[in-house]
């Protein structure tokens, strides 16, 4: 069941990559509450509590106001509208389920202990029955500048291991289940595999890195130096690891990768798979 869910966010966020969505800076809007940002919301039932239901994406605060938008963590496939108050340190907020509302009450973050409380739904179209529970959220920072990271094969044979460098810049938050990732990247070193992802020279504008991040969820495409899309970020085949996550801190990215054949030719023409860590300097 959490694979599930899991899957479904990711195949979310990859619709939304291919169709253009995600936050743009085109319509970006001033905010200035403490809440605006990504979160990452986790609701724990007091019946059948595993697995929780996950609700991510981007909250914008205007004085005690809260709205934004969520990649729903129930049986409800897409995006829902969030919607809330904010008063002294108590919060309320209505996730807010094609039809169907979940109510969360509880109390801002202070210091260490993430914003969090009590929520409650009735049985609807996303819920087959009535829910009370616990909840809380924590912010995701935002992914900016330079990183370094590694690329390990889990190809039998193995493809070896190959270092990359690169910047991403993350889109302005707009009140959207996500926002984009844009950046580039290019290996370290020797080529180990049959990919080639160096930047074009002759182009410093060039973006090889587009993708989404909504939570810590992340979905990216790599695109060679022709311009093309070599690689996916999450492989969601992967048995063990079908997700690419980032830290809460925004420091690091990790996660699984698949690079499609490029050729009919031995080796290139059984591509490669394996894991990835990209660390923010």
């Amino acid at each position: 069941m959490r694979l599930l869910c899991l899957n479904l966010l990711l195949m979310t966020l990859f619709a939304m990559t291919a169709c253009g969505g995600g936050s743009g800076s085109s319509s970006f809007s001033h905010q200035t509450g403490g809440l605006s940002g990504n979160w990452q919301i986790t609701l724990t039932r007091h019946v059948n509590p595993d697995p929780p239901l996950i609700f991510t994406g981007f909250l914008m605060q205007s004085d005690k106001s809260i709205t934004g938008s969520l990649i729903l963590g129930s049986k409800c496939q897409g995006v829902g509208t969030i919607t809330g108050t904010v008063d002294g340190q108590n919060i309320s907020l209505t996730i807010h389920e094609f039809g169907q509302e979940i109510s969360l009450t509880g109390t801002m973050p202070v210091g260490n202990t993430p914003m969090g409380g009590q929520f409650s739904n009735l049985a609807g179209g996303c819920t087959d029955f009535a829910n009370t529970g616990t909840w809380t959220a924590i912010p995701v920072t935002p992914m900016n500048g330079a990183f370094h990271g590694t690329f390990t094969s889990t190809e039998i044979p193995s493809n070896g291991v190959f270092d990359v460098t690169g910047t991403v810049v993350q889109g302005v938050n707009t009140g959207n289940s996500t926002a984009t990732l844009n950046g580039r990247i290019a290996r370290v070193g020797s080529p180990q595999f049959c990919f080639d992802i160096v930047p074009p020279i002759d182009d410093p504008t060039a973006v090889n890195i587009t993708g989404l991040v909504s939570g810590t969820n992340v979905a990216l495409t790599i695109f060679g130096s022709n311009g093309l899309p070599i690689a996916q970020i999450p492989n969601t085949n992967d048995p063990d690891v079908p997700s690419a996550t980032v830290t809460a801190d925004g420091t690091s990215i990790s996660g699984s990768y698949v690079f499609p054949p490029t050729t009919s030719t031995d080796p290139c023409n059984r591509g490669d798979r394996g894991r990835f860590e990209l660390t923010f300097r």
